[in-house]
């Protein structure tokens, strides 16, 4: 066991923990945690409103840990190579990043970090623009680009498993960042579908999730509706 965890660095748990808070967000399970801030964010009431919370919480994952590895990408050009994050037989940031033959984007010579940043920032800003708006007329184009954008990311993301793999060594960073697009990518298409179906903004709620709503409110208590009988 102890072997097996030699190499994680433990400044990755910010990134992770983001991460994986925003996947449960999204999920059936998600329901609880979202409850106890619906009072603040009355969104995340509702199945989309968790879904795009949950979706921008793994984009800004996604942004800070690019962020640590473009700030890796800096140190390492910097010291030259050497180590500046957590190795082992197998995962090793530093080969990785510091690697001169794959650590930039071919091309533009951008770092691959930097080029994360802007990714998740665009992802980030969709998410949030279509979670304030969602009955916008432009919506249904916003996810669209999410969508195009995030399943054309899908082959970078093999590119770089590639390069990883040409190198011999796993860089946790990258890897985070690889998990956090793909989860971003199902994310879109999960928005995407509950536009298809109808299930959007505009769709009624239930009698029970409105009752369900109100006791929360008055602690419990919730006066029963007359028929149109009794009136």
């Amino acid at each position: 066991m102890v072997a097996g965890l030699e190499c994680f660095d433990l400044t990755l748990m910010p990134h992770i923990g983001i991460i994986l808070l925003g996947i449960l967000i999204m999920t059936p399970l998600g329901e609880s945690i979202a409850r106890g801030f619906s009072s603040r964010w009355p969104s995340l009431e509702s199945v989309q409103g968790r879904a795009l919370a949950g979706l921008i919480l793994v984009c800004f994952g996604g942004f800070t840990v690019s962020a640590h590895t473009l700030w890796m990408h800096n140190k390492a050009a910097e010291m030259g190579g050497g180590a500046f994050c957590s190795s082992g037989n197998v995962c090793d940031c530093a080969s990785v990043i510091g690697n001169s033959e794959w650590n930039t984007v071919p091309f533009l010579g951008l770092p691959w970090g930097l080029l994360g940043m802007l990714a998740f920032a665009l992802f980030m800003w969709l998410a949030i623009t279509i979670a304030k708006e969602p009955g916008a007329n432009w919506v249904i184009q916003n996810i669209k680009v999410g969508v195009n954008f995030g399943i054309f990311g899908l082959f970078i993301v093999l590119y770089l498993m590639y390069a990883e793999y040409d190198i011999g060594k796993i860089c946790q960073f990258c890897t985070t960042a690889h998990v956090a697009h793909v989860v971003t990518t199902v994310g879109f298409i999960r928005v995407a579908r509950m536009v298809e179906s109808g299930n959007w903004n505009g769709t009624e709620k239930t009698d029970e999730e409105v009752t369900a709503k109100a006791r929360r409110k008055r602690g419990g208590y919730v006066a029963p509706k007359q028929s149109n009988e009794e009136e």
